[in-house]
């Protein structure tokens, strides 16, 4: 390749110098010149280039293999100087509130009530609490409470937990009390609950107002010789409808007091002529009346309606509409039974009673 690109150039040279201006004997001179050191030359040439199907053993270049650049280092930063957390020391004697066992919150008890009320109570501390530590009434109503009770006969390590009970009693009168409490320990430190370890712990109770219990029924009245009024007029009716013959007229006199005393002879009583218990349950038996009855049993009900009473119906025998809404309107103002029925119950009622 290299041979034929120089006889390429040594045909141009030799082309361009025949068109030069020279004798011909000068430019001959110069050609033979050129072409013998353009001769020189390709022999060296030849020389230096490898015959052709020779092996060429080439020195490899060395080439740089790109490298990702190294990433130029940013100055680090100062190190900031923080703070070390303070660590606060666990207190020997603190406790945490779990939860009530009894009584909770706005508990309703009745007047004069005796109750145990229990807290659930963690050690948070780092002391053990022993035989030695206390529940102590701290402030509020004490109900009845001691002011200060053993808070365990055994020990409670730090993390566990112990019932707290103390016995106490719902105040007479109604209404919301709440009595705070405390721990003391054995040295006769007091302490508490939450982070600092003061607070009380507490019990809450509402008192309900008791109705007052329904008066006691009256027993019988004693009636005898010489009395007079409602219940007299009552004995003197029934004794009409057993068919025992007196006037009626409220007052107990001569023969009202013998036909009692027959009476009571008649039934296996006490013959005595005093109308007592036994007496007046013998004579309202079988007498119960109710609306639609006639006869000296429902004039005793009416005469005792109208004049211990104040109803103003008629005595009249009929038990009609009106002497049966009375009664109704009795056993209702009384804690009977409503039903206008004048059984053994109303009876007494209307006997007894003021």
């Amino acid at each position: 390749m290299k041979r034929l690109i120089f006889l390429l150039i040594l045909l141009s040279l030799m082309t361009l110098t025949c068109n030069l201006p020279f004798p011909m004997s000068s430019s001959q001179a110069t050609v033979d010149a050129l072409a013998a050191e353009l001769t020189a030359v390709s022999k060296m040439a030849e020389a230096t280039t490898p015959a052709i199907g020779a092996e060429t053993l080439e020195t490899p270049t060395s080439t740089s293999t790109p490298t990702n650049p190294l990433p130029t280092p940013s100055p680090s930063p100062s190190p900031t100087s923080t703070a070390s957390p303070t660590v606060t020391p666990l207190p020997c004697d603190r406790a945490s509130f779990v939860s009530d066992v009894t009584i909770p919150d706005g508990a309703k008890l009745s007047a004069g009530e005796a109750f145990t009320k229990t807290w659930r109570l963690q050690n948070n501390g780092s002391c053990t609490w022993t035989s030695g530590y206390s529940l102590v009434f701290d402030h509020g109503d004490q109900m009845g409470g001691p002011a200060s009770t053993q808070l365990t006969n055994g020990s409670v390590p730090p993390g566990g937990t112990v019932d707290a009970s103390v016995n106490l009693t719902a105040p007479g009168n109604a209404g919301t009390y709440q009595g705070f409490w405390k721990l003391r320990n054995s040295d006769g430190i007091v302490f508490g609950v939450g982070a600092q370890g003061t607070a009380a712990f507490w019990v809450k109770i509402n008192v309900e107002a008791v109705a007052p219990p329904p008066p006691a029924a009256q027993d019988w009245p004693i009636i005898s010789q010489g009395d007079q009024g409602a219940e007299v007029y009552a004995i003197q009716y029934l004794l009409r409808s057993h068919n025992y013959n007196l006037v009626v007229d409220g007052i107990f006199g001569p023969q009202t007091k013998s036909q009692v005393i027959q009476f009571q002879g008649d039934k296996g009583l006490t013959v005595d002529g005093i109308v007592g218990p036994q007496t007046w349950s013998a004579l309202i038996s079988g007498k119960t009346v109710q609306n639609g009855s006639i006869g000296d049993a429902v004039r005793g009900v009416q005469q005792l309606l109208v004049d211990k009473f104040g109803y103003g119906i008629a005595v009249d025998g009929i038990f009609g509409p009106n002497t049966d809404q009375a009664v109704k309107d009795f056993q209702t103002d009384y804690g009977l039974q409503v039903d206008g029925i004048v059984g053994p119950k109303t009876w007494k009622a209307l006997v007894s009673e003021d």
